[in-house]
């Protein structure tokens, strides 16, 4: 039990040092600030938002477009898929058939999941609408208030 008490003291020291480390910075950048160790001349130019040297072309509360996020997603979903097979990979051999098994069910649906997505265009950076065609443009353009 005494064991056991001593591993959450090392979680206790391991907590306290990260909360004391950034905090003791912050309180020692304040104390410089304030015996002029440190320069503080505030000005509106240093609070816009930096973009490469270039003036900023829009707004710091600008929504990001969805296919961003949707990339994002997909590169985790494959990137953890390496994750959970790079382990099965160096003890393939002493894992047996019934671990390839499993690895191979992983493996399929990984694959579905990724033909599914390519099939639905997500992999696909433009998504403009696709033409209509001249059968679907005829058809719809019958004005029946022209007639």
């Amino acid at each position: 039990m005494e064991d056991y008490l001593r591993q959450y003291g090392l979680v206790l020291m391991l907590s306290a040092v990260a909360v004391v480390i950034p905090a003791s910075v912050l309180v020692l950048s304040q104390v410089a600030t304030r015996i002029k160790a440190r320069p503080f001349r505030p000005n509106p130019i240093k609070y816009t938002p930096y973009e490469c040297g270039m003036e900023p072309e829009r707004g710091r509360w600008e929504r990001f477009n969805v296919r961003y996020y949707r990339f994002a997603l997909l590169f985790l979903l494959f990137d953890v898929e390496v994750v959970f097979l790079f382990p099965w990979a160096s003890q393939a051999g002493v894992m047996g058939w019934s671990a390839f098994g499993a690895i191979l069910f992983f493996t399929a649906v990984m694959v579905a999941g990724w033909a599914y997505e390519w099939k639905r265009g997500g992999m696909e950076w433009d998504e403009t609408l696709p033409s209509a065609s001249a059968s679907d443009t005829a058809a719809g353009s019958a004005d029946p208030v022209a007639a």
